[in-house]
């Protein structure tokens, strides 16, 4: 088993697996992969000719697949997706299937590169899983770090002759998210948005970048402890008009609340910037923002948040307020805390 970097430094050196198995939660990365091997193995202008792309085939049809020799090209390549035999359940004929597939991963010719592309939703327990995990050719695609995404942005913005500080790296994932699907277009609005200047700041992307609703509610949050009840309404709108639900943004408040609260236990405590930041599960950059928001307000006060929060969450579920009456209400009640 090998993690994606290898992969690629792999197919740079001219290594080839006839079997590889692509998995975990970075799907652009593993988009990537499989058009970079796709690249490497076929032959141009016989793409069409050598590449077969297979969803959810019985054990037979994958075997009869592989059997067949590429036309004027060394390799045929076979992509099975939405496997049912590595997802969660039951699959039809699964025993007799798994086991067939499991045995002839030995038996795959040395003209057929047969990747099994599972995506995140793969069960490690089911027979055809564990014996594609012990293949050399086993990718892991896990989600990038904060550095890894950094270096990542840079790479991706340095055909457009641009560049981002580590500080605005974190400023963009903390705005836009980690999806680097949607990353990739957010750094080429920003590229087109910044002109002739070759650094994007902090403040372009405040200015131009797309904002996830977590990135909403923080701000939300912001204007309720500064007691501006019009411009947390006015960020309640916006949300809403996004398509997201009063009850999820409820629960939203809620878990930034609640990490507020934690965040000042543990400061208390004064436990480190960075235990702090894994025991929470955030970036260094969202702690930051967090701590300004905790600022000198005391735990009880914070605990009071989240226990109106869960109250609030309560009465909507028993029937007793109304969603839209009920948020109302719980942010007119913070804004005043202030």
């Amino acid at each position: 088993m090998m993690d994606q970097w290898a992969f690629f430094d792999e197919i740079k050196a001219g290594t080839i697996r006839n079997v590889y198995f692509f998995y975990g939660p970075e799907g652009y990365i593993r988009k990537g992969a499989l058009a970079a091997l796709e690249k490497k193995v076929l032959m141009p202008g016989l793409e069409s000719m050598n590449r077969t792309i297979m969803q959810n085939p019985s054990a037979q049809a994958v075997i009869e697949t592989c059997e067949t020799l590429p036309m004027m090209s060394d390799y045929r390549l076979i992509v099975v997706q939405d496997c049912a035999l590595l997802a969660s359940g039951k699959a039809k004929d699964e025993a007799q299937d798994s086991a067939l597939l499991a045995e002839y991963l030995s038996r795959v010719p040395q003209t057929t590169c047969l990747v099994f592309d599972a995506g995140a939703a793969v069960d490690k327990r089911k027979k055809l899983c564990q014996a594609l995990l012990k293949q050399p050719g086993a990718v892991s695609f896990d989600a990038l770090d904060d550095a890894q995404l950094a270096r990542w942005m840079n790479q991706a913005l340095r055909p457009l002759g641009k560049k981002m500080d580590r500080t605005a790296c974190d400023a963009l994932a903390f705005t836009s998210g980690r999806d680097l699907t949607l990353l990739s277009g957010e750094l080429q609005k920003l590229a087109a948005y910044v002109g002739e200047r070759e650094a994007i700041t902090p403040e372009d992307i405040e200015q131009i970048a797309t904002h996830t609703a977590e990135c909403t509610v923080f701000a939300m949050v912001d204007a309720l402890s500064a007691g501006q009840a019009q411009q947390a309404f006015t960020l309640l709108n916006v949300l809403l008009s996004g398509g997201e639900q009063r009850i999820g943004i409820l629960a939203m408040i809620t878990r930034h609340y609640r990490q507020m609260m934690h965040l000042c236990a543990m400061q208390a405590q004064r436990m480190p910037q960075g235990q702090i930041a894994k025991a929470l599960g955030i970036p260094p950059f969202a702690l930051t923002r967090l701590a300004r928001q905790v600022g000198k307000r005391p735990y009880e006060e914070l605990k009071a948040c989240v226990e109106e929060c869960v109250r609030t969450d309560y009465d909507i579920k028993r029937g007793a307020l109304r969603e839209d009456a009920a948020l109302e209400r719980l942010m007119l009640m913070m804004a005043k805390k202030r």
